[in-house]
């Protein structure tokens, strides 16, 4: 502890040495002015007789802009070995003119768009060797910069510039030591305790820090000397990385989702913004991305009052953070009040940032360090409670193992005589289901048999209706006959009893009778066809007690079972059948599936009309499918389809969505079985207000 005070003090002596000699620099007196060139691509041979406004700042701000800046410099005259020094080494683009009398001497290009090897001096800042001169001359610069626009710059010999340049590397070469340090140190403890605080803190040092080597050149310098892309976008890259590790570091140390969690989610919403930069950099609109970086600044001091409200609430860690984040803040400031114009521009306030930061590293690491030993105090007060916590346990437990004991026995009988009553209970319960399913095969014969005796009463109706008339037209026939039975060859009177007969004829209208008697005899023969279809379909889908598989035809029981609900469904849906003309037979029970197809038909007739279609809009498609390993029945209709909280229930025994008194419960439960049975499937696809569809797979015997 005494070593690392003795560095902290001798580190304070150094900075301060630092900053007083960086204070003491001469330069040659010049005079500054400025122009913009709103048209963006102006020429230096545009700008010599250009109008230019003279810039009385010791260090011009230009802000951020899109817009190309012409500086004019005037100097008395140029030593051997002098240098134009500028001092900001984010600008991308700086082109360099040297004119005296109207005769250019110089003209060199340099910025962070060109690869540092093509610097006149490698060093951070920008240096232009000028060319010596005894009497006035004056110096052009345009400058472009994605960035905020500042322009030190000084006039000085190579010897001093070197100089100058070596003092500053000292001081960033300590910077970096100590944030190295403070990195490494943070980063052994995490691997020790795995808080995921420290590892942030490492991120936050290792970004903190980088962004404070490229705001210094460094970056172009010792990192990427040749990746002129990366070089331009480094400072905002840095800017967004350093900023989003400090919003996550702040954000978990200062626990604001406990303690604040409104300024949580504000300061969460800001990484959003540092993401819509970064995506702005890649793209290169860096003047949009810079002025979203400097927006998102502003969650520094709504993490100031994370902390203060954290520290008023008891949490210790966020004194830590208030004391080492504030001279962070202040360091910040007064870089940045430099840049307006509101403190001067000199090394104290250049250094100012770099000094805060290191100091807030420090402190913070004190505070993780702090957070150690109470985190260590917690968790023995924690285990001294669990300690307790656990004896106390430990009593009540052996307080109620007798209590339990004796309860368990208790219950345990009180359980042995409800398993009887239960096992009584689920004897009655399976024989009131086989008496239901039962009822439920007798309702669907009682269906059948109902169906079956309409159909064959309307073809024998339309039989006997047409035996009536038949039987007047063959006696108006006859009666014709007889007529022309009762005349002989030598009637004298034979004339006279033609002309009856075909006046009888005429009256009794015999083109129509002979036309009447051809369609009633088609009518007896439809009739007959359909009597004899219907009896055909009955011998099909009455094979209701098998108990050995038979080959049979799965259309032929589709067919079947069309014919015997006909009469039911009377006209309530459109039937469209796709049956496999390829269909071959299978091993099955035929009057099992009649009994599926059945239920699911009669189902499906009930769903088409209960959304209030009419009766041609209701529609059932049935289809069949062969191949040689399965046979795939379809059924589909467009009714009110099957709500997804009862679609897993359809198929339990005695569940129903219909009205009380309407249904058993059992038609899907059997289906399910005989289903079951035949070794298949049945899958359900069904959507409330569209339709429903049973798909059946039954295995193939061929």
């Amino acid at each position: 502890m005494i070593e690392l005070k003795t560095f902290r003090f001798e580190s304070a002596i150094f900075f301060l040495f630092l900053l007083v000699t960086f204070s003491a620099d001469a330069a040659k007196q010049t005079k500054l002015f400025w122009t913009v060139d709103s048209t963006r691509n102006a020429s230096i041979e545009d700008m010599i007789d250009a109008p230019f406004e003279q810039v009385l700042a010791v260090v011009p701000n230009f802000s951020v802009s899109s817009y190309p800046q012409w500086i004019r410099i005037d100097i008395d005259d140029v030593d051997e070995d002098e240098y134009l020094a500028i001092e900001n080494a984010t600008i991308d683009l700086i082109e360099i003119y040297q004119y005296s009398n109207g005769v250019r001497l110089m003209n060199k290009r340099s910025g962070e768009i060109l690869g540092f090897d093509e610097r006149d001096l490698p060093i951070a800042v920008f240096a232009f060797k000028l060319v010596e001169i005894d009497e006035a001359c004056s110096l052009f610069l345009k400058l472009e910069s994605g960035k905020q626009l500042m322009f030190p710059f000084k006039i000085l010999s190579k010897d001093e510039l070197l100089e100058k340049q070596s003092t500053k590397d000292i001081f960033y070469s300590i910077y970096a030591g100590i944030f190295l340090a403070m990195l490494l140190y943070n980063l052994f403890i995490w691997f020790t305790v795995r808080d995921k605080n420290y590892l942030f803190y490492v991120f936050y040092i290792f970004f903190v820090g980088l962004t404070q080597l490229v705001l210094n050149g460094y970056g172009n310098q010792f990192f990427w000397p040749s990746s002129t892309w990366l070089a331009i976008r480094a400072t905002h890259f840095s800017g967004i990385l350093s900023g989003s590790a400090t919003v996550l570091f702040a954000l978990n140390y200062l626990q604001t989702k406990k303690y604040t969690p409104t300024i949580h989610k504000i300061v969460l919403g800001f990484t959003l913004i540092y993401f819509f930069a970064a995506v702005l950099t890649f793209l290169g609109y860096f003047v949009v991305a810079f002025n979203l970086i400097n927006l998102s600044a502003l969650a520094a001091f709504l993490l100031l009052i994370a902390a203060y409200k954290g520290m008023k609430s008891g949490y210790r860690p966020a004194s830590y953070f208030l004391v080492a984040f504030s001279i962070f803040i202040v360091g910040v400031m007064v870089f940045a009040l430099k840049d307006f114009g509101v403190l001067p521009y000199n090394n104290i306030t250049l250094y100012a940032l770099p000094v805060g930061s290191a100091l807030e590293v420090v402190l913070l690491s004190f505070a993780l360090a702090d957070r150690i030993n109470q985190l260590k105090r917690e968790k023995e007060l924690e285990q001294e409670e669990k300690l307790f916590a656990l004896s106390e346990n430990e009593r009540i437990i052996k307080q109620q193992n007798a209590t339990l004991e004796t309860r368990v026995n208790e219950r345990t009988k009180e359980l042995a005589r409800a398993n009887e009553e239960l096992s009584h209970t689920l004897s009655n319960l399976k024989s009131a289901q086989a008496q239901l399913v039962d009822a439920e095969k007798m309702a669907s014969l009682g269906q059948m048999t109902a169906g079956i005796a309409h159909e064959l009463n309307n073809p024998i109706n339309f039989v006997s209706g047409n035996i009536t008339p038949l039987k007047r037209d063959i006696d108006d026939i006859f009666q014709v006959i007889d007529n022309l039975e009762g005349i002989m060859p030598d009637d004298a009177e034979i004339h006279e009893k033609v002309r009856n007969i075909q006046q009888l004829s005429k009256d009794l209208e015999l083109p129509f009778i002979r036309s009447e008697i051809g369609q009633l005899l088609r009518g007896i023969e439809d009739g007959a066809n359909r009597t004899s279809a219907i009896v055909r379909g009955l011998r099909v889908f009455s094979r209701l007690d098998e108990d050995a598989l038979k080959k049979a035809d799965i259309n032929e029981c589709l067919i079947s079972t069309l014919i015997i609900l006909k009469s039911n469904m009377r006209g309530e849906a459109t039937i469209i059948e796709d049956l496999d003309p390829n269909m071959k037979e299978i091993n099955c029970f035929p009057g099992k599936l009649n009994q599926v197809f059945m239920n699911i038909i009669n189902n499906a007739v009930q769903a088409t009309a209960g959304l209030g279609r009419t009766r041609e809009e209701r529609k059932i498609w049935i289809s069949t499918k062969y191949d040689t390993s399965q046979v795939t029945v379809r059924i589909k209709d467009n009714g009110v389809g099957i709500p997804d909280s009862v679609k897993q229930r359809i198929f339990d025994p005695f569940f129903t969505t219909k009205e009380v008194g309407e249904g058993t419960g059992l038609g899907l439960s059997i289906v399910l079985g005989i289903v079951n049975d035949h070794n298949g499937k049945i899958e359900v696809d069904s959507q409330e207000g569209v339709g429903t569809e049973f798909i059946i797979t039954l295995p193939s015997s061929h």
